[in-house]
């Protein structure tokens, strides 16, 4: 890539204009990709069940938990990597972009290819300890070895998605994953309909769309772009980037793998509670993800603005917007326990599709039970994303571990004790016990209290941060 100066009129620059104004622009995108997403997963699961049935559906749950841990390791680094780009391109220091676009580069190669060897060799392994039926075993592995052994070209999406959202483009990437939505479906019903390549053909299908989808990124990056551009000048690895890019990634990888994990040991308690809670959790689940998905798309945009705010010292605009976005959250939050008190059971109802009046009873008992916290979620989540757009690595990481130890204390105590309502009393409980420690470690950031800095900051501060 030929090195440049200019910026692109793609990039937007979070450090000026209205804080929330800012925000919300970032945010709608990348929460219509979320919904997306959520979309695109309910229609590929209606294809393979229509057309292979539900031991399909079964060989697929088996190593969903599996796959999602290794995706999570992909999405927690790139997103680490954001959030330096973010950084560097608020601090208005191109030379310095570049040569951290080449790194993160360098980075993303070598660790693709480490989780996918590492996915590979431990899948039977982890698959076996998770007493993953022998009925849809071999299915299963076929399916998972195709999704880990090839999650570099995701990476890729997510790392060139990544980049394009540090300088503040979000819509860009939400027209990627439209397209990759609809290549997808289409090669689904290729591979699965026409060619009855079953499992593996869905696999591929998603594998394959995600590889063009990276392409038209990289392509897109290529014309549009020229932030993100390296010459031959750029092309040194720099040691100093190396370790900022590397934790700020780690960090992120460690706290959605460990909130992976949590959910595993609390599922493997819920399981002993019955067929029917567990499809009323089930339920229940996929409802609280819809409802949580743009509090967290709020908490990710906070990161990308943080970051930028940092890189140019302007701590009084994070102070702001934090502030802002925190209102708004809390707006979200009490329309959708309004929608679930007044409406949940007609949602839990479309859902599920069942007339079993204790898995539709249990479920709205679970979401009007938990909504009522989303308050505290919010604080948690936006919280300490903006901590992490500040170069906070180790605070996150405490808090996610303590969400870890929380479920299994809860799974092991709470659930003993009072069954399905254990359950629901365990994430309000660790959402509180979290915010506290959030707040405190937030609030005590020197950076947060000195206020707005008369200049942009030295690019190299991540370094000295938490």
């Amino acid at each position: 890539m030929s090195t440049v100066t200019s910026k692109s009129t793609s990039s937007v620059d979070m450090t000026k204009g209205n804080e929330l104004r800012v925000i919300l622009g970032f945010a709608i995108p990348l929460f219509l990709s979320n919904l997306l997403l959520q979309c695109y997963s309910l229609t590929d699961i209606s294809i393979i069940g229509h057309r292979l049935g539900d031991d399909a559906l079964t060989s697929i749950g088996s190593v969903t938990t599996i796959v999602d841990l290794y995706n999570s390791l992909m999405w927690g680094m790139s997103s680490g990597f954001s959030v330096v780009i973010a950084k560097i391109f608020g601090s208005g220091d191109q030379e310095r972009l570049r040569k951290a676009t080449f790194n993160t580069a360098i980075l993303s190669v070598i660790w693709a290819l480490g989780i996918s060897v590492l996915g590979v060799v431990t899948l039977k392994p982890v698959m076996r300890l998770l007493n993953t039926p022998e009925s849809v075993f071999e299915t299963g592995y076929a399916y998972a070895v195709i999704m880990i052994s090839l999650i570099g070209f995701m990476f890729a999406y997510n790392v060139l998605s990544s980049l394009l959202r540090a300088i503040g483009n979000s819509r860009a990437p939400l027209y990627f994953l439209l397209f990759s939505v609809i290549l997808n479906i289409a090669l689904d019903v290729l591979f699965v309909y026409v060619f009855d390549w079953k499992l593996k053909g869905a696999a591929v299908a998603t594998v394959l769309s995600q590889a063009v989808s990276s392409a038209v990124c990289l392509i897109y990056i290529r014309l549009k772009i020229p932030e993100l551009h390296f010459g031959r000048s750029d092309m040194k690895i720099d040691g100093r980037l190396m370790s900022d890019l590397f934790s700020a990634g780690l960090s992120f990888a460690l706290m959605f793998s460990v909130v992976n994990v949590g959910t595993i040991v609390l599922q493997g308690a819920i399981n002993g509670l019955g067929e029917d809670i567990i499809a009323a959790h089930t339920t229940a689940r996929k409802i609280s993800s819809l409802c949580m998905m743009f509090l967290g798309t709020l908490a990710n945009s906070m990161a990308t603005f943080a970051g930028q705010n940092h890189g140019a010292g302007r701590y009084d605009r994070v102070r702001t917007g934090l502030r802002k976005t925190l209102f708004v959250s809390m707006g979200v939050a009490t329309f959708e326990i309004v929608m679930i008190y007044l409406f949940g059971g007609m949602l839990v109802k479309l859902i599920s599709d069942s007339d079993n009046p204790v898995i539709l009873g249990t479920a709205v008992y679970y979401l009007r039970f938990d909504l009522p916290f989303y308050y505290v979620l919010a604080v948690i989540l936006i919280t300490r994303s903006t901590l992490q757009g500040l170069g906070s690595k180790i605070a996150p990481i405490i808090a996610s571990v303590m969400e870890l130890l929380l479920k299994v204390f809860t799974a092991g105590i709470l659930v003993g004790l009072f069954a399905y309502t254990g359950v629901a009393m365990c994430e309000p409980l660790i959402w509180s016990v979290c915010a506290v420690y959030i707040l405190i470690v937030f609030f005590m950031d020197k950076r947060i209290k000195q206020g707005k800095t008369s200049s942009r900051e030295d690019p190299t501060i991540s370094s000295r941060c938490q």
